[in-house]
């Protein structure tokens, strides 16, 4: 075998039913140059079990990893600070790799040296069962605005420009990246108090750290999970993306004030989203509260005028109207 270059990654909690599926897909890689860390976070299923029983198979190529349950970021961060490899990959225990994921984006690197992140477009399985092939063309569409230049047949190089597109939305999912090391020194983590988008404001760290490129094709299999709050809970989506939003303007302070009117813009929406739902499920205080979050973010007059109506209506349905403090401050953009 070649020394391994390459260490994958995986984040497991009880993932008995599919851990497995996960280690093969990088076993039978095109490419011999990995190493797998599974982090165990916490499991009380099988998942220990069978990841030993590979343990035994693989030797030193496997390293195990048990730590209380702490969330996948925190698993991931372990699994980063274990790894030594020249280059980091990232695989969930309920997903896969295409067999040649990992030699498609070291053509890239071998390409351009100075590359820090290679990430690829992916397939997926609905809730549904349904298979679709392009993640870019079906759901990501952002991906395809990316402007960047083709080094080789589908191996493109992102320009200057990368870190902005990436502000506007995420289209980087957590398994398709692939990351030099030493971009990632000791400081750029997973964000383990976000729950939601939390691959987002990795990948934006990472971006603004090096130049980046990606693959156009697909490379990974992501297995959409049925009962994931993340796919069902639309209102608990709202919250969490202004969760992630607010820690990308902490986490780029340095950002040009077009950038920040960017994520600003969307703050704005998101905190609106919240306020309606909340309204809609009788919380007419945090609704109000919510709307003037969003005005913060937003100065617009609709909004302001939301912000009144919401604190009449828990006057009239016996909340308590004081304004509590801003958990989350946000200067306005004008």
């Amino acid at each position: 075998m070649n020394s391994p270059t390459v260490s994958v990654v995986i984040p497991a909690y009880n993932a008995e039913d599919t851990i497995a599926r996960a280690i093969e897909s990088v076993m039978t890689q095109t490419v011999d140059v990995w190493e797998i860390i599974v982090v165990d976070d916490g499991s009380t299923d099988q998942t220990n079990r069978i990841v030993g029983e590979y343990k035994r198979k693989l030797g030193d190529r496997l390293l195990l990893i048990e730590q209380g349950n702490h969330g996948s970021s925190a698993a991931r961060n372990t699994g980063i600070n274990a790894a030594g490899r020249t280059y980091t990959a990232f695989l969930d225990a309920d997903d896969e790799y295409f067999p040649d994921k990992l030699q498609r984006q070291l053509s890239l690197f071998r390409r351009r040296p100075d590359l820090g992140l290679v990430y690829s477009d992916y397939s997926f399985v609905d809730l549904e069962g349904r298979n679709h092939q392009s993640a870019f063309d079906e759901k990501l569409l952002l991906a395809r605005a990316v402007s960047s230049t083709e080094v080789a047949g589908g191996l493109h190089v992102c320009d200057g420009r990368f870190f902005e597109t990436l502000l506007r939305g995420y289209f980087i999912a957590t398994i398709t990246g692939m990351v030099r090391r030493d971009v990632l020194a000791d400081n750029v983590r997973f964000h383990e108090r976000i729950s939601y988008a939390e691959e987002w404001l990795f990948y934006l760290q990472v971006a603004r750290a090096t130049l980046s490129g990606f693959v156009n094709e697909p490379l990974c299999l992501h297995h959409f999970t049925k009962g994931s709050l993340s796919r069902t809970d639309r209102a608990q989506n709202a919250i969490g993306l202004c969760e992630v939003l607010h820690a990308i303007l902490e986490a780029f302070p340095e950002m040009q004030r077009s950038q920040r009117r960017i994520v600003q813009g969307m703050l704005g929406r998101a905190h609106r989203q919240v306020a309606y739902n909340a309204g809609q499920s009788g919380a007419h205080g945090e609704s109000a509260r919510r709307f003037l979050r969003s005005f913060c973010c937003q100065p617009r007059r609709a909004t302001l005028c939301s912000a009144v109506a919401a604190l009449v209506r828990a006057c009239f349905a016996g909340e308590s109207h004081r304004m509590k403090s801003d958990k989350y401050p946000v200067r306005s953009s004008t």
